[in-house]
């Protein structure tokens, strides 16, 4: 049987893949061809097409909020298999940031924002990172600073200062997460951003940006007129 483009949509993902390309491969195929086998009488298409409803109506976004535990209760993924989805899943972010790497200016927001995007976006819980800059807003080095929600009380904004001093950094950038996916910016994380570009004035360590990563998109607090 064939589809419109003319390709045989009865042949198993690995010949259909050697034949017409990997990219003519559907999303549940694809997860078969990384599952390899099924299990017990669970054949893989239909162990993939199991995986792929049980990551709900994100599909490939949402099998990526998964953890191990998550997939191990899926009904034919073991601890190996689970072990094989994450991994690829990890790969594909590396790759998103690699080539995210290749074009980033720590001047624009915007580059900033693609750059910690696939790293941030589908993590269940709020990371804080400080970005440490030099005079040419080049990296020096970054750093998680607290996981939990993004509280002034939880930040010990003179340890921020101390770790930019002593790295030569003049200029820093904040970026967190909000599981929810809504970058909107809380009343904790503008008091947040205020409380440490105003001690930044006084070190002569300017905060360039606090940038809130939501599900593929964000907001730069400096944008809105918060600093």
């Amino acid at each position: 049987m064939f589809n419109n483009g003319g390709i045989d949509i009865e042949l198993m993902p690995y010949e259909k893949a050697l034949r017409y390309g990997i990219e003519t491969l559907t999303d549940v195929e694809i997860l078969a061809v990384i599952l390899r086998t099924g299990v017990g009488k669970i054949k893989v298409l239909d162990l993939a097409k199991l995986l792929y409803e049980t990551a709900g109506n994100k599909g490939l976004v949402g099998l990526a909020s998964l953890e191990i535990d998550d997939l191990v209760k899926i009904k034919g993924i073991g601890r190996v298999k689970a072990i094989q989805i994450k991994s690829i899943i990890e790969l594909s972010k590396r790759l998103a940031k690699l080539k995210a790497n290749e074009k980033l200016d720590f001047s624009r927001s915007e580059t900033v924002a693609k750059f910690y995007m696939q790293d941030l976006r589908h993590l269940q819980q709020e990371h804080l990172i400080l970005v440490l800059l030099d005079s040419k807003c080049c990296l020096i080095k970054d750093m998680v600073l607290t996981v939990g929600t993004v509280n002034s009380s939880l930040i010990d904004t003179r340890d921020i200062f101390i770790k930019a001093l002593k790295s030569g950094a003049v200029q820093i950038m904040l970026i967190h997460n909000h599981p929810s996916g809504d970058p909107t910016p809380s009343k904790a994380d503008i008091n947040v951003t205020k409380e440490i570009y105003e001690a930044g004035k006084i070190l002569g360590v300017n905060l360039t940006d606090h940038i809130v990563i939501g599900d593929n998109t964000y907001v730069s607090l400096k944008a809105i007129g918060i600093f």
